[in-house]
Parts: C-alpha cells; structure tokens; sequence
C-alpha cells in the first residue's frame, strides 16, 4: 500500500490519532525542558565518557545539547513510518504495539536527557 493511503486509514483509527498525540506532546515536553536548560554561554559541556583514555570526559560546545532534541523528533517521525508501513504489512495490532515502543523510548529519553541537561547546566 501507498503510504498516503496508510495514513488515511490510520487517522481515521481513534488509537493511532491518540498515540501520535501522546508522542507529541512528550516531543513538546522534551523542547520545554531542553529550553529550560540550554543557555547561550561559553562553557564547555561534557558530551562524551570514556573510560579507556587518559582524559575521561570529553568537552564540545553547548550547541551540542540540541542534538537530544533532534534525537526525539527523529524518533518521533521514525517510528509513526515504521508504524504506517507495519499496518500496511502485518496490520493494526503490530503497529499500534509498535507506536507504544516509540512512546516508552520517548520516556525514558526524556528523563535521561534531563538529567543530563542538569548536570550541563551546573558546570
């Protein structure tokens, strides 16, 4: 099937209209936070930990923190293709467990990336 037609017959599903409302209001959630968190200065934030090399944190600016926004608006429009494709092809119980996987991955995203932006925001 097209997907244009798959998402016709998904919006007309009172399950999917929900659960794509829910993944976006956790997206709004998360950009909420994320504008709570993020100011404009010239500390160094850390991005990456190693435990293999000499200097353990490694530094980037903090432009690097609107990545974990785009980390949940990638999985927000991921996983609702997935999903139109997985009712096209395995049909509508499939994809809805499947648009509730993407609501659990947003979850846990969000309370990670806050503590991260709190611990970004004290140094």
């Amino acid at each position: 099937m097209e997907l244009k037609s798959l998402f016709k017959e998904a919006s007309h599903s009172r399950a999917f209209v929900a659960l794509w409302g829910v993944m976006f209001v956790q997206i709004v959630v998360l950009i909420i936070i994320s504008s709570l968190y993020i100011h404009a200065n010239q500390l160094q934030v850390p991005v990456r930990y190693s435990a293999f090399a000499e200097k353990q944190y490694f530094r980037s600016d903090w432009l690097y923190l609107f990545n974990f926004i785009g980390f949940g608006v990638v999985v927000f429009v991921m996983n609702s293709l997935i999903s139109l494709k997985l009712l096209g092809i395995k049909g509508r119980h499939l994809a809805l467990s499947f648009l509730w996987t993407g609501i659990l991955v947003l979850a846990v995203a969000i309370v990670l990336i806050a503590a991260i932006l709190r611990v970004a925001g004290i140094q």
